[in-house]
């Protein structure tokens, strides 16, 4: 595990400690003995960093701590009676709404994950019913821990998963996740799909003439070759050591040659006013499959195109240009 990596769990598993540290801290409180419980419980609520609020059936406010207070920039008890849809957007009033309504009718507590649209942050909300003597469900208490923290803890760790480090393009995880789901959403539209695989020719040699660091540099200009080549919304991915595959929706096999074309002008840019002793070039194989898709997979799409890709590699087809797309490109 890289460096990074443990400093994005060490991190992150810090922030889950914290926000169990407070839960236990309001556990605490119902444990206290009655006559102690309401001054512990109006201290924790008013210096405790969650916004707690408390609203009635009909989705008005009866009770907000400091916290909240200063989030919504109120003072006082000018809220009192106020609706939640006065200081939030008709979507996050709508989403309230829902969760209220759901916790009124089961009397149970449940939670859930909301952004809100005030500043994009992250709230764990958690909602617990509060009960009249005839059990009878009449207002429900809400407390939203700040998870922004933590959320972007897990999307940078996610984004380590799914990235290689070097290029910065997706790795082979990331290429496969992305790349199913992809699948489906052609099958659903009924558009082809176009997979092609590159290999960086002579990367051993660069490796074994100039180091490990200069074969590191050509694999990065590899990588901006192929990103300034296709388009964004392409799945452009670094599988293992010098194997690169795109996966393009909306193409047919006719595309093949104008891609080839431009990442060729690419390369022959590059190579131009490059001053390095060597040039780059790619050993290239596409596959393409058209609905209805059937046996159709991502696997079976790269296999395809691996077989064709190695097959100009014999033939030396790279050297410099990415060779010929080969007339019995998969299809």
């Amino acid at each position: 595990m890289d460096r990074t990596t443990e400093q994005l769990l060490s991190e992150l598993e810090t922030l889950r400690r914290r926000v169990a540290e407070m839960e236990r801290r309001e556990s605490a409180i119902w444990q206290t003995e009655p006559e102690g419980r309401e001054e512990k419980y109006r201290f924790l609520l008013n210096n405790i960093e969650d916004s707690i609020y408390l609203v009635d059936s009909k989705y008005c406010y009866l009770f907000m701590n400091k916290a909240h207070l200063r989030r919504l920039g109120l003072l006082g008890e000018q809220f009192l009676g106020q609706p939640y849809r006065k200081y939030h957007s008709p979507q996050e009033t709508k989403e309230f709404i829902k969760r209220i309504n759901q916790a009124l009718k089961t009397g149970d507590p449940l939670q859930y994950e909301h952004k809100s649209h005030r500043d994009g942050k992250y709230f764990l909300r958690t909602l617990s019913p509060v009960k009249d003597p005839g059990g009878h469900t009449v207002a429900v208490t809400i407390v939203s821990k700040d998870i922004s923290e933590i959320k972007r803890m897990e999307q940078s760790f996610r984004a380590l998963s799914l990235t290689d480090e070097l290029t910065g393009l997706y790795n082979r995880r990331g290429f496969l996740t992305l790349a199913e789901q992809q699948l489906k959403t052609a099958k659903r539209l009924r558009c082809g799909m176009l997979l092609l695989s590159a290999d960086l020719d002579n990367l051993k040699k660069i490796n074994d003439t100039g180091g490990h660091q200069e074969g590191d540099f050509a694999l990065t200009q590899a990588a901006a070759l192929l990103k300034r080549t296709f388009r964004e919304p392409d799945i452009t991915a670094r599988m293992s050591g010098d194997e690169f595959a795109v996966l393009m929706m909306e193409t047919s096999m006719r595309d093949s040659k104008t891609l080839t074309s431009r990442l060729q002008g690419e390369l022959d840019t590059w190579n131009a006013q490059s001053e390095r002793n060597y040039k780059l070039s790619f050993s290239i194989g596409i596959a393409y499959c058209a609905p209805p898709f059937d046996n159709n997979s991502i696997d079976k799409l790269l296999r395809q195109a691996d077989q064709l890709m190695y097959e100009q590699k014999k033939r030396g087809c790279g050297q410099g240009r990415p060779g010929k797309t080969p007339d019995n490109a998969a299809e």
